[in-house]
């Protein structure tokens, strides 16, 4: 396999998901950014540059933009990164570190709830680079696990979704 076909796979991913991908030419030191529902790289980067910069703010795409509450930018930045580092390393495109890279310990500064995330889109993106047949909407893409709850009435519970990745859908529901 090569960078291009990655690159190719990639980008039918995001058409397939209505997320257009431009070229363009953006303000010094910005090599990509998500402009609404589009990526914007920018123009004359190599096949590498442009790999890893697609993996970048298409991980912004599927795991920020819509986060409610949002999440802090910071974070969103730690989390592309480590989601590009992980891919650029398997597809053997990113530049030679100075150790080698351990997929153990690229999310060893990240809370719990950030390396769910990393994980899920690394994964994600590899699949479709890989083998290019994850071609999904990337809104059906989010597992929904039930939740099996034992308690007394009355009992409190308490849910950190947060930790898991699970806000937006715990609906709890009165005893008959």
């Amino acid at each position: 396999m090569n960078g291009r076909l990655y690159l190719y796979r990639l980008e039918r991913f995001c058409e397939a998901n209505g997320i257009p991908v431009v070229r363009n030419s953006l303000v010094a030191g910005t090599l990509g950014r998500v402009e609404e529902r589009r990526i914007v790289l920018r123009a004359g980067l190599s096949l590498g540059q442009q790999l890893l910069t697609l993996s970048h703010e298409l991980t912004h795409l599927m795991l920020h933009c819509n986060a409610l509450p949002r999440i802090d930018r910071t974070v969103c930045e730690y989390e592309a990164e480590a989601v590009e580092r992980w891919v650029g390393a398997v597809l053997k495109v990113a530049p030679p570190a100075h150790q080698p890279f351990d997929i153990a310990t690229v999310t060893d500064d990240l809370l719990a709830c950030s390396v769910v995330r990393v994980r899920w889109a690394a994964q994600l993106l590899l699949h479709v680079a890989q083998d290019g047949a994850a071609m999904a909407i990337l809104h059906h893409l989010h597992a929904q696990a039930a939740i099996q709850v034992d308690a007394a009435p009355g009992e409190e519970i308490i849910f950190n979704n947060e930790l898991h990745g699970v806000r937006d859908f715990i609906r709890l529901t009165q005893p008959l």
